[in-house]
């Protein structure tokens, strides 16, 4: 059987940086204009994914 995307299962090391104009932005689609934007980067990192050790792989750069 084929694996579905595994959220979880990313190297220790690994760190992606989202670049935002202004810190809170959402990193990326999924957009929903029902959610506040603050619920929109909770779902941006859901979506991203953690590492084996539980490290968030997600985090935003301002851009300057």
């Amino acid at each position: 059987m084929g694996m579905a995307y595994q959220g979880k299962d990313r190297a220790n090391d690994i760190q992606v940086r989202y670049v935002v104009k202004t810190s809170g932005d959402r990193w990326f689609i999924p957009y929903n204009n029902n959610k506040t934007t603050a619920a929109q980067v909770v779902d941006c990192n859901t979506l991203c994914g953690v590492t084996t050790d539980d490290t968030d792989c997600g985090s935003e750069l301002v851009a300057s």
